[in-house]
């Protein structure tokens, strides 16, 4: 990916932040034919869009957006075969986990809500999962399967995605921080660190730091950032052939193409915010790792890599951002949450339609910043 080293002087619209899904809207933007800028004060796709494990699951998610994550799926096989670039894209199918009767009263309510739209999957009691996936742990008592369940590469995804952008006709601005907002006529003034910028339209995709660009434009949004941690094996040969959820939101695992197993399930690191200083949790990542070897008993032969931290943003509810900030002007967001990594490129598509063709995204009515009252 090229670096653009000049900022223009104005532009249709301007996206702050360089996340995936900041990525994607630039993206689908630029293919639409308006000009694009964005500003990212770092690296592109080099925070929170790194900060994940690369699972592409519909099991996990919550019932008011299983529509959109169902989408949100199709949307990436559709990016991994419009990019000109390998992104470790793979659909292989998963397994969603109990691995006790409270669990598993859960995973039952889950599977029955999924049902309702269409998204169950299949039940595997205990014996079946020993037949079918003879390496997943004893403690299992039972399991839903989604042929749905997916994975890619978020260091590729994003390099990728960021590439396409630029290739589409988006301006990228690396380095360079937004520092104040204010209206100038009918559009916006940007001051950055490379100069002044004029937009007609904002778009608001700072991931955790969103709360904070909002407060410069003088809007309120209750976006706080958590520090989650992942971890990495070394390659060994494939012995897992499907992804594993667990129904408590505590882990993700998977092996991917060059035989590495990748392990998270949120456990929270080290650091500070204000600071951004970044760091692992001993006892946390010991929890985390004891896990993922009780529940696929191979990743024990295996020696850990490499295992990191970053932010990603939370919300109250626990819900997306999605949409123009009553009250202000020309001025959206689309903030991923939980499930970001696998919503990002299908908000990023979604966020471009509805500037361009003022189409809102019915699936996405849940995450409106209304619900925050932002004015």
């Amino acid at each position: 990916m090229r670096a653009d080293s000049a900022l223009p002087t104005e532009c249709d619209v301007c996206i702050v932040g360089g996340g995936l899904a900041g990525l994607a809207t630039a993206w689908r933007l630029a293919q639409a034919r308006r000009r694009v800028v964005l500003l990212e004060r770092r690296l592109p796709a080099g925070a929170a869009s790194s900060a994940n494990a690369g699972t592409l699951a519909i099991q996990n998610k919550r019932p008011p957006l299983l529509p959109f994550f169902r989408d949100a799926l199709a949307e990436w096989a559709r990016v991994a075969r419009e990019l000109d670039a390998e992104i470790g894209y793979g659909a292989p199918g998963g397994f969603h986990i109990a691995r006790s009767d409270e669990d598993a009263a859960r995973l039952r309510k889950n599977f029955e809500s999924h049902g309702v739209f269409g998204l169950a999957g299949e039940w595997r009691d205990a014996a079946a999962l020993r037949k079918e996936a003879p390496w997943l742990g004893d403690g299992i008592v039972a399991a839903t399967y989604s042929p749905m369940d997916a994975h890619a590469d978020p260091l590729r995804a994003g390099s990728a995605m960021a590439a396409a952008a630029q290739a589409s006709g988006a301006a990228i601005l690396t380095g360079t921080e937004l520092n104040s907002a204010s209206r100038e006529g009918t559009v916006w003034r940007l001051e950055t660190g490379a100069g002044a910028l004029r937009a007609e339209t904002v778009v608001m995709a700072a991931g955790p730091w969103t709360g904070r660009v909002a407060a410069l434009f003088g809007a309120k949004l209750p976006v706080h950032p958590s520090l989650i941690m992942l971890s990495v094996t070394e390659p060994a040969p494939r012995f897992m052939d499907r992804i594993v959820t667990h129904v408590a939101g505590n882990l993700t695992v998977k092996q991917v193409r060059n035989g590495s197993s990748l392990i998270g399930g949120g456990w929270p690191g080290a650091g500070d915010f204000d600071t951004e200083r970044l760091g692992i949790d001993p006892l946390m990542l010991h929890h985390n790792l004891r896990l993922a070897v009780a529940v696929v008993p191979g990743l024990a032969r295996l020696r850990l890599a490499r295992s990191w931290a970053n932010f990603e943003a939370q919300t109250p509810d626990g819900l997306p951002v999605f949409g123009a900030l009553p009250g202000h002007d020309k001025l959206f967001v689309v903030l991923p949450t939980a499930g970001g990594w696998t919503a990002a490129p299908l908000m990023g598509r979604l966020m471009a339609s509805l500037i361009v063709a003022g189409k809102a995204a019915e699936t996405l009515a849940p995450a409106t910043p209304a619900r925050f009252n932002p004015r």
